[in-house]
Protein backbone atom coordinates (compact mmCIF):
# COMPACT_ATOMS: atom_id res chain seq x y z
CA UNK A 1 0.00 0.00 0.00
CA UNK A 2 2.30 2.41 0.92
CA UNK A 3 5.37 2.41 -1.25
CA UNK A 4 3.90 5.62 -3.39
CA UNK A 5 5.10 7.74 -0.16
CA UNK A 6 8.88 6.44 -0.45
CA UNK A 7 8.26 6.62 -4.57
CA UNK A 8 7.31 10.46 -3.95
CA UNK A 9 10.26 10.85 -1.94
CA UNK A 10 12.78 9.58 -4.33
CA UNK A 11 11.25 11.76 -6.91
CA UNK A 12 12.02 14.85 -4.39
CA UNK A 13 15.15 13.75 -4.35
CA UNK A 14 16.02 13.59 -8.77
CA UNK A 15 -0.27 15.21 9.76
CA UNK A 16 -16.85 8.07 22.77
CA UNK A 17 -16.67 8.35 18.40
CA UNK A 18 -18.98 5.62 16.55
CA UNK A 19 -16.47 2.35 15.52
CA UNK A 20 -17.73 1.26 11.87
CA UNK A 21 -20.61 -1.67 12.00
CA UNK A 22 -19.00 -4.97 12.43
CA UNK A 23 -15.51 -4.18 11.49
CA UNK A 24 -13.66 -7.73 10.62
CA UNK A 25 -10.22 -8.00 11.96
CA UNK A 26 -9.79 -12.16 11.99
CA UNK A 27 -6.55 -11.57 10.25
CA UNK A 28 -4.11 -9.91 12.40
CA UNK A 29 -0.73 -9.40 11.68
CA UNK A 30 1.69 -8.34 14.17
CA UNK A 31 4.89 -6.79 13.07
CA UNK A 32 8.35 -7.51 14.89
CA UNK A 33 11.50 -6.58 14.20
CA UNK A 34 9.92 -5.23 10.56
CA UNK A 35 8.74 -8.87 10.28
CA UNK A 36 5.48 -10.32 9.88
CA UNK A 37 4.00 -13.10 11.93
CA UNK A 38 0.59 -13.98 13.03
CA UNK A 39 -1.03 -12.83 15.99
CA UNK A 40 -3.76 -15.23 16.90
CA UNK A 41 -5.78 -13.60 18.85
CA UNK A 42 -8.32 -11.40 16.88
CA UNK A 43 -10.84 -11.05 19.51
CA UNK A 44 -12.32 -7.48 20.17
CA UNK A 45 -12.90 -7.47 23.99
CA UNK A 46 -10.54 -9.36 25.28
CA UNK A 47 -8.80 -8.27 28.76
CA UNK A 48 -5.93 -10.24 28.39
CA UNK A 49 -3.41 -9.38 26.02
CA UNK A 50 -1.14 -12.36 24.11
CA UNK A 51 2.04 -10.62 23.16
CA UNK A 52 4.36 -7.90 23.58
CA UNK A 53 2.57 -5.63 21.62
CA UNK A 54 -0.86 -5.65 23.06
CA UNK A 55 0.73 -5.37 26.38
CA UNK A 56 2.46 -2.26 25.28
CA UNK A 57 -1.12 -1.17 23.71
CA UNK A 58 -3.15 -1.89 26.43
CA UNK A 59 -0.44 0.12 28.68
CA UNK A 60 -1.00 2.97 26.61
CA UNK A 61 -4.84 3.36 26.47
CA UNK A 62 -5.01 2.63 30.27
CA UNK A 63 -2.51 5.28 30.75
CA UNK A 64 -4.73 7.39 28.20
CA UNK A 65 -7.98 6.93 29.87
CA UNK A 66 -5.89 8.94 32.89
CA UNK A 67 -5.38 11.50 30.93
CA UNK A 68 -8.99 11.56 29.45
CA UNK A 69 -10.63 11.40 32.78
CA UNK A 70 -8.86 14.43 34.21
CA UNK A 71 -11.03 16.20 31.15
CA UNK A 72 -8.25 16.10 28.85
CA UNK A 73 -9.39 17.52 25.40
CA UNK A 74 -9.04 15.38 21.84
CA UNK A 75 -6.30 17.49 21.23
CA UNK A 76 -4.00 16.68 24.61
CA UNK A 77 -5.38 13.18 24.11
CA UNK A 78 -4.01 12.78 20.46
CA UNK A 79 -0.34 13.60 21.16
CA UNK A 80 -0.15 11.97 24.16
CA UNK A 81 -0.27 9.00 21.59
CA UNK A 82 1.79 10.84 19.21
CA UNK A 83 4.01 10.79 21.61
CA UNK A 84 4.49 7.64 22.65
CA UNK A 85 5.57 6.15 19.10
CA UNK A 86 8.60 8.90 19.07
CA UNK A 87 11.47 7.22 18.07
CA UNK A 88 10.09 4.43 16.29
CA UNK A 89 12.06 3.67 12.66
CA UNK A 90 10.43 4.59 9.45
CA UNK A 91 9.99 1.30 7.83
CA UNK A 92 8.56 1.10 4.37
CA UNK A 93 5.79 -1.30 2.57
CA UNK A 94 4.71 -2.77 6.50
CA UNK A 95 1.28 -2.98 5.58
CA UNK A 96 2.35 -5.55 1.91
CA UNK A 97 4.76 -7.60 4.06
CA UNK A 98 1.54 -10.64 4.35
CA UNK A 99 0.98 -12.37 1.01
CA UNK A 100 -2.69 -12.08 2.03
CA UNK A 101 -3.99 -8.91 3.25
CA UNK A 102 -4.07 -8.61 7.39
CA UNK A 103 -4.74 -6.02 9.50
CA UNK A 104 -1.07 -5.13 10.49
CA UNK A 105 -0.55 -3.78 14.09
CA UNK A 106 3.39 -2.64 14.39
CA UNK A 107 5.14 -1.03 17.20
CA UNK A 108 9.10 -1.92 16.02
CA UNK A 109 8.45 0.29 12.65
CA UNK A 110 6.03 2.58 11.54
CA UNK A 111 5.79 5.05 8.23
CA UNK A 112 3.67 8.29 8.13
CA UNK A 113 0.54 7.28 7.69
CA UNK A 114 0.58 4.15 10.07
CA UNK A 115 1.64 6.72 12.48
CA UNK A 116 -1.57 8.89 11.91
CA UNK A 117 -3.79 5.73 11.85
CA UNK A 118 -2.36 4.30 15.18
CA UNK A 119 -2.77 7.94 17.23
CA UNK A 120 -5.98 8.31 16.13
CA UNK A 121 -6.66 4.37 16.62
CA UNK A 122 -5.54 4.85 20.02
CA UNK A 123 -7.65 8.10 20.92
CA UNK A 124 -10.60 6.50 19.27
CA UNK A 125 -10.88 3.83 22.01
CA UNK A 126 -10.21 6.10 24.67
CA UNK A 127 -12.93 8.13 23.53
CA UNK A 128 -15.28 5.31 24.16
CA UNK A 129 -13.92 4.16 27.53
CA UNK A 130 -11.85 1.15 25.98
CA UNK A 131 -8.29 -0.18 27.08
CA UNK A 132 -8.36 -3.74 25.58
CA UNK A 133 -6.12 -4.17 22.28
CA UNK A 134 -8.59 -5.63 20.76
CA UNK A 135 -10.78 -2.81 20.82
CA UNK A 136 -8.18 -0.90 19.32
CA UNK A 137 -7.65 -3.50 16.56
CA UNK A 138 -10.91 -2.47 15.53
CA UNK A 139 -10.78 0.73 15.33
CA UNK A 140 -7.82 0.82 13.20
CA UNK A 141 -9.40 -1.65 11.17
CA UNK A 142 -12.10 1.02 11.01
CA UNK A 143 -10.15 3.83 9.98
CA UNK A 144 -7.59 1.86 7.42
CA UNK A 145 -10.05 -0.17 5.56
CA UNK A 146 -13.49 0.64 3.10
CA UNK A 147 -15.89 -0.06 5.75
CA UNK A 148 -13.85 -1.06 8.41
CA UNK A 149 -13.62 -4.91 6.97
CA UNK A 150 -10.40 -6.97 5.57
CA UNK A 151 -11.53 -8.23 2.80
CA UNK A 152 -8.53 -8.49 0.37
CA UNK A 153 -6.11 -5.93 -1.18
CA UNK A 154 -8.64 -4.07 -2.66
CA UNK A 155 -10.86 -2.73 0.82
CA UNK A 156 -7.48 -1.07 1.88
CA UNK A 157 -7.49 2.57 1.47
CA UNK A 158 -4.33 3.19 0.01
CA UNK A 159 -5.02 6.60 -1.36
CA UNK A 160 -4.57 8.89 1.45
CA UNK A 161 -7.23 11.33 -0.49
CA UNK A 162 -9.85 8.34 -0.49
CA UNK A 163 -8.28 7.73 3.05
CA UNK A 164 -9.61 11.00 4.24
CA UNK A 165 -12.91 11.24 2.34
CA UNK A 166 -14.02 8.04 3.42
CA UNK A 167 -13.51 8.69 7.21
CA UNK A 168 -15.10 11.67 6.50
CA UNK A 169 -18.45 9.60 5.07
CA UNK A 170 -18.03 7.15 8.02
CA UNK A 171 -18.45 9.91 10.64
CA UNK A 172 -14.83 9.75 12.16
CA UNK A 173 -13.37 13.04 10.63
CA UNK A 174 -14.08 16.46 9.64
CA UNK A 175 -12.07 17.57 6.17
CA UNK A 176 -11.59 21.30 7.11
CA UNK A 177 -10.61 24.26 4.78
CA UNK A 178 -13.33 22.71 1.69
CA UNK A 179 -14.54 25.78 0.46
CA UNK A 180 -15.20 26.15 -2.90
CA UNK A 181 -12.26 29.11 -3.60
CA UNK A 182 -9.80 26.90 -2.78
CA UNK A 183 -7.87 24.73 -5.56
CA UNK A 184 -8.92 20.61 -6.05
CA UNK A 185 -6.56 17.59 -6.29
CA UNK A 186 -6.79 16.08 -9.27
CA UNK A 187 -7.27 12.78 -10.64
CA UNK A 188 -4.94 10.44 -9.34
CA UNK A 189 -4.46 6.93 -11.49
CA UNK A 190 -0.38 6.80 -9.94
CA UNK A 191 -1.10 3.30 -8.72
CA UNK A 192 -2.83 2.05 -11.73
CA UNK A 193 0.29 3.65 -14.37
CA UNK A 194 3.04 1.78 -12.04
CA UNK A 195 1.75 -1.15 -11.10
CA UNK A 196 5.24 -2.75 -11.50
CA UNK A 197 6.20 -1.13 -8.34
CA UNK A 198 3.71 -2.26 -6.37
CA UNK A 199 4.09 -6.32 -5.58
CA UNK A 200 0.25 -6.90 -5.31
CA UNK A 201 -0.52 -5.19 -8.14
CA UNK A 202 2.10 -6.58 -10.72
CA UNK A 203 1.20 -9.72 -11.59
CA UNK A 204 -2.51 -9.38 -10.45
CA UNK A 205 -5.60 -8.29 -12.26
CA UNK A 206 -8.02 -8.52 -9.92
CA UNK A 207 -6.49 -6.08 -7.64
CA UNK A 208 -5.05 -3.63 -10.31
CA UNK A 209 -9.12 -3.17 -11.35
CA UNK A 210 -10.15 -2.91 -7.56
CA UNK A 211 -7.57 0.07 -7.37
CA UNK A 212 -8.65 1.65 -10.56
CA UNK A 213 -12.49 1.33 -9.27
CA UNK A 214 -11.39 3.23 -6.08
CA UNK A 215 -9.47 5.80 -8.87
CA UNK A 216 -12.27 6.50 -10.59
CA UNK A 217 -14.66 6.82 -7.42
CA UNK A 218 -12.55 9.40 -6.31
CA UNK A 219 -13.20 11.11 -9.95
CA UNK A 220 -16.56 12.15 -8.67
CA UNK A 221 -15.00 13.80 -5.17
CA UNK A 222 -13.07 17.19 -5.07
CA UNK A 223 -10.94 17.33 -2.47
CA UNK A 224 -9.89 20.67 -1.66
CA UNK A 225 -6.37 22.00 -0.32
CA UNK A 226 -4.54 25.16 0.77
CA UNK A 227 -2.11 26.04 -1.26
CA UNK A 228 1.42 26.47 -0.21
CA UNK A 229 1.87 30.46 -0.07
CA UNK A 230 -1.74 30.90 1.80
CA UNK A 231 -1.11 28.25 4.60
CA UNK A 232 -0.11 31.55 7.31
CA UNK A 233 -3.37 32.80 7.14
CA UNK A 234 -4.96 29.29 8.39
CA UNK A 235 -2.89 28.43 10.64
CA UNK A 236 -4.59 29.99 13.91
CA UNK A 237 -7.01 27.89 13.13
CA UNK A 238 -5.24 24.36 13.43
CA UNK A 239 -5.45 22.28 16.54
CA UNK A 240 -3.29 20.04 17.61
CA UNK A 241 -3.84 16.81 16.87
CA UNK A 242 -5.55 17.68 13.33
CA UNK A 243 -4.18 15.40 10.76
CA UNK A 244 -2.04 16.70 7.93
CA UNK A 245 -1.68 15.90 4.25
CA UNK A 246 0.67 17.48 1.71
CA UNK A 247 -0.57 17.27 -1.58
CA UNK A 248 2.30 16.95 -4.39
CA UNK A 249 2.94 17.78 -7.99
CA UNK A 250 4.06 14.27 -8.77
CA UNK A 251 1.39 13.61 -11.87
CA UNK A 252 -1.60 11.25 -10.80
CA UNK A 253 -0.53 10.52 -7.32
CA UNK A 254 -2.13 12.78 -4.29
CA UNK A 255 -0.93 12.90 -1.49
CA UNK A 256 3.11 12.48 -0.83
CA UNK A 257 3.11 12.01 3.22
CA UNK A 258 1.30 12.87 6.38
CA UNK A 259 1.59 13.89 10.02
CA UNK A 260 -0.23 15.38 12.84
CA UNK A 261 -0.33 19.21 13.72
CA UNK A 262 1.22 20.41 16.66
CA UNK A 263 0.52 24.11 18.01
CA UNK A 264 2.80 25.92 20.16
CA UNK A 265 1.05 28.98 21.12
CA UNK A 266 0.64 30.42 17.46
CA UNK A 267 2.88 28.67 16.13
CA UNK A 268 2.04 25.53 13.87
CA UNK A 269 4.62 22.55 13.83
CA UNK A 270 3.91 18.78 13.14
CA UNK A 271 5.09 15.21 14.38
CA UNK A 272 5.86 12.93 11.63
CA UNK A 273 7.46 9.43 10.36
CA UNK A 274 9.96 11.03 8.62
CA UNK A 275 10.95 9.42 5.61
CA UNK A 276 14.54 9.63 6.41
CA UNK A 277 14.78 8.22 9.68
CA UNK A 278 12.17 7.94 12.47
CA UNK A 279 8.83 9.58 14.27
CA UNK A 280 10.00 12.96 15.18
CA UNK A 281 8.51 16.59 16.73
CA UNK A 282 9.67 18.15 12.96
CA UNK A 283 12.50 20.73 13.31
CA UNK A 284 10.46 23.36 11.51
CA UNK A 285 6.81 24.89 11.01
CA UNK A 286 4.29 23.22 8.68
CA UNK A 287 5.05 26.64 6.27
CA UNK A 288 8.43 26.09 6.37
CA UNK A 289 8.85 22.59 5.73
CA UNK A 290 6.71 23.01 2.36
CA UNK A 291 8.79 26.08 1.67
CA UNK A 292 11.81 23.80 1.51
CA UNK A 293 10.14 21.41 -0.74
CA UNK A 294 9.18 22.70 -4.48
CA UNK A 295 7.46 18.98 -4.98
CA UNK A 296 4.68 20.08 -2.23
CA UNK A 297 1.69 22.25 -3.54
CA UNK A 298 -0.08 22.32 -0.57
CA UNK A 299 -1.71 20.78 2.52
CA UNK A 300 -5.15 19.26 3.87
CA UNK A 301 -6.53 19.38 7.37
CA UNK A 302 -8.93 17.37 8.82
CA UNK A 303 -9.88 16.79 12.68
CA UNK A 304 -11.11 13.66 14.26
CA UNK A 305 -14.99 13.92 14.78
CA UNK A 306 -15.54 14.24 18.59
CA UNK A 307 -18.71 12.09 18.77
Amino acid sequence: MRYFFLLAFLLWIKADLPARTNPVFSDVAVVSHARVSDDNNSGGGSDEPVSEVDRTIQQWLEEGLEIHQQNSGIPSLISFYAGQQMGMPYVDGLLDEPDEERLVVTLDGTDCVIYVEMSLALTMTTLQGKTAAGDFRKNLAAVRYREGTVDGYGSRLHYFSDWLITNQDEGLLTLLFQEDELPGIGPVRFMTGNRERYRHLAGNDRHWRQIREAEERLDDRVLRYIPADRIPEFEPHFQSGDVLAFVTTIDKLDISHTGLVLMDGNRAGFYHASLTGSVITDPGTIHEYVQRRETIRGIVVARLSAS
